[in-house]
């Protein structure tokens, strides 16, 4: 064999014994990891920024309810990589971010924020975080709610997953906001973020039907359950919305099935723009604690259309006071017109004087299986 060839020969095998080397100490075991589930942040303190809380899952032989067994790691840093760094040091397995499907803000942390971006950072860079992980605000904080474990979960933090994947509940009180939808809200012009808040209850349980408005920066506003329920119709389209009627002698609860929300920008030249929303119900008649017969069902459409269009209104009015738009009027002005800085400072200063005007559409299938 030649002398140059056999170098050559020797070169490669040297390289592939490296490279699979490496490879070798690069993988982990799964009985070596311990698997992410939740992460936590909240004010730090001694000085510190964050407070970094891991919900890190036990495995169990099989899966059942109560199954749900994990221990919580905390470090405060300045960053949340040192502190994951200094996590690493106080267990013995590797860390795996995988799995970690919710992202938990602290209140306290979020309210005296003067800008998520450089919180969310780390989240964004690192590969290994899922972009459609959740993210929330945990009241009071993060670490009361990564310490709920109650007995019908199967597995730890099952119960945030069930309420945001509304795979469990199906619920109009509950808005999902994804990590990668909420670093563009922080981001895109016209469109403001929002968090669900989380609270915790007695027995391990958890609530959540209140929504935080940010003006990209700071925590401007609350959504109380009702107004987010409202929002959610925008947000996400979604059903399993109750409206209650109630006027003259008259209170009926509807179930509204599926829920359509349109909306248009008009007179945009004009000093005084308009939007027009349009909201199409189509449901039941769910409950009535009124002696009256329900019989004439277009009575009660005609009472639920006009409860709806002024709880819209009603949302809109205070959205727009607190001057934020996390529905996306102006995310859809600058689709209609040049996006230069002009034009957008043009609609700043038209949104505060933005007139809406609502109009419901409410159909009624039937009035349950009694009259």
């Amino acid at each position: 064999m030649p002398r140059n060839r056999l170098k050559v020969l020797l070169l490669a095998a040297s390289l592939l014994t490296m490279v699979t080397t490496a490879s070798g100490c690069g993988f982990k075991d799964i009985d070596k990891r311990f698997f992410v589930f939740t992460i936590g942040v909240d004010k730090g303190q001694n000085g510190k920024t964050y407070k970094v809380e891991l919900k890190l899952a036990i495995p169990t032989p099989q899966e059942r309810f109560g199954s749900n067994k994990f221990i919580i790691v905390t470090e405060e840093a300045d960053s949340i990589t040192e502190a994951v760094r200094i996590i690493k040091s106080k267990i013995d397995k590797e860390l795996d971010f995988g799995q970690a499907k919710a992202i938990v803000l602290g209140e306290k942390l979020m309210r005296e924020m003067n800008d998520p971006g450089p919180l969310l950072d780390w989240f964004i860079r690192r590969r290994d975080i899922q972009m459609i992980a959740w993210v929330g605000i945990g009241r009071p904080d993060a670490m009361t709610i990564l310490e709920a474990g109650p007995p019908s979960e199967r597995l730890p933090s099952n119960l945030l997953f069930m309420f945001f994947g509304q795979s469990g509940t199906e619920t109009a009180y509950v808005v999902s906001e994804y990590l990668f939808d909420f670093r563009r809200r922080l981001t895109e012009r016209g469109l403001d973020p929002i968090l669900p808040i989380i609270e915790k209850r007695s027995g391990d349980q958890l609530t959540i039907n209140r929504t935080a408005v940010f003006n990209k920066k700071n925590w401007v506003l609350e959504l109380d359950p009702q107004q987010t329920k409202i929002f959610n119709a925008f947000y996400n389209n979604i059903g399993k919305v109750d409206i209650k009627v109630k006027e003259k002698g008259v209170y009926v609860l509807l179930s509204a099935d599926q829920v359509k929300v349109n909306y248009k920008l008009r007179d945009i030249r004009s000093e005084k723009p308009r939007v027009t929303v349009t909201m199409t119900v189509k449901g039941s008649i769910e409950e009535t604690q009124s002696s009256e017969k329900v019989t004439d069902l277009d009575k009660f459409e005609a009472l639920a259309a006009k409860e709806i269009s002024v709880r819209i209104r009603s949302l809109l009015s205070t959205l727009q006071k607190a001057h934020v738009d996390p529905i996306g009027f102006g995310l859809r002005f600058r689709a209609m017109h040049r996006t230069d800085r002009k034009e957008w400072l043009r609609w700043q200063s038209l949104y505060p004087d933005v007139q809406f005007d609502v109009n419901a559409k409410v159909a009624l299938r039937g009035s349950g299986i009694i009259d």
